[in-house]
């Protein structure tokens, strides 16, 4: 059939709970349905743009790895709640080394793919070794109910993303590395919501989980020049979102929004190794203007490491339930607004 479907540009399917495979075996043996490597070599569907799959419990993949090179238009894939998804390509045991290696340098270099929705899909958790992707086109990203990942990215350096939501991923420790950083000057919109075991949004470039945290040297390249709108909830070991250091690194952030993440010290937070020079002694946000702090019950200042901030299109500051908080806020005569904190001796 999949030769006669050229025209194919949408593909949704729902509630299908028997469902498999989507590609079968031209055979009526039901025990023989798995499609081998010489039946692959012909399939594609070379007008794909968009795949979403939901509620489909006994889909483990959605195409053979091998036609991977062979959706060259594809720009959204949506997968959501199908709980024994192992990944969106599966291996096929007749295909040869040779030919996966070719069709996964082909989908190396997928332009058209855009989007990604990974749902509740807890078999595709920390799968992904073997065939690592660098989708470089991709500008979205969301990722949710996945309670077993530890990892987003293994080798994958999304150079386009530009919105990244992480939500309810409980042994999620931390977001990205310091060296990614670097590559995603595009980001926007950062949204990470419910992951209890996140320690640090940005994590040193090293699998020793005891030594991750950024060093003053590895922070003069840290930087999200287009980083829009941060928006944080319920993540209960994040003692800061980044490093004093960086404040200067997000000069068009719009939008900061924390709350309900009980260990939270500080937005910014000191990092003993960074000299004087680095952190200047006012910061300022110049377009920030919408800042929310709420239920933040140890958070004690804005900042620690710098204890004057300006922003100049802030109005007042939504700030609740945040008992231990010294930073004060003050509009000023030009209608911008300081934060000004006690100098705390606390190691954040």
């Amino acid at each position: 059939m999949v030769a006669s479907l050229v025209q194919l540009q949408s593909l949704y399917i729902s509630d299908c709970e028997g469902l498999e495979q989507i590609i079968a075996k031209d055979n009526d043996d039901e025990k023989d349905q798995i499609l081998s490597g010489s039946d692959l070599q012909s399939l594609c569907f070379p007008n794909l743009c968009q795949v979403e799959i939901y509620r489909c419990n006994k889909l483990r993949s959605l195409f053979p790895v091998a036609m991977a090179s062979c959706l060259p238009k594809l720009q959204t894939l949506d997968v959501e709640y199908s709980s024994q998804l192992l990944g969106v390509f599966g291996q096929d045991d007749d295909a040869s080394p040779v030919n996966v290696e070719k069709q996964m340098a082909h989908l190396q270099g997928h332009t058209n793919l855009r989007e990604i929705h990974i749902t509740d899909c807890k078999g595709a958790q920390d799968r992904r070794t073997g065939h690592e992707l660098s989708l470089l086109s991709l500008e979205k990203l969301h990722l949710s109910f996945l309670p077993d990942m530890r990892c987003i990215w293994k080798g994958l350096v999304p150079s386009h993303l530009t919105t990244l939501e992480v939500t309810y991923c409980e042994k999620l420790t931390h977001v990205f590395t310091g060296s990614m950083v670097a590559s995603l000057v595009q980001l926007q919109f950062l949204k990470i919501y419910g992951c209890s075991e996140l320690e640090q949004i940005i994590a040193k470039d090293n699998d020793d989980e005891k030594d991750q945290i950024l060093s003053g040297s590895d922070l003069q390249s840290l930087c999200f020049p287009n980083l829009l709108e941060i928006e944080i909830k319920r993540c209960s070991k994040l003692r800061n979102l980044f490093p004093v250091a960086m404040a200067a690194g997000l000069p068009k952030l719009q939008s900061l929004e924390v709350t309900k993440s009980s260990q939270l010290l500080g937005v910014f937070g000191k990092d003993d190794h960074a000299s004087p020079v680095n952190v200047e002694k006012q910061m300022v946000f110049p377009n920030l203007s919408f800042l929310r702090l709420n239920k933040l019950p140890s958070i004690v200042c804005f900042s620690l490491g710098c204890d004057d901030f300006l922003f100049p299109r802030l109005g007042n500051p939504m700030v609740h339930e945040c008992p231990k908080l010294t930073t004060k806020f003050a509009r000023k005569t030009n209608g911008s607004t300081s934060a000004q904190s006690e100098v705390l001796l606390i190691r954040l």
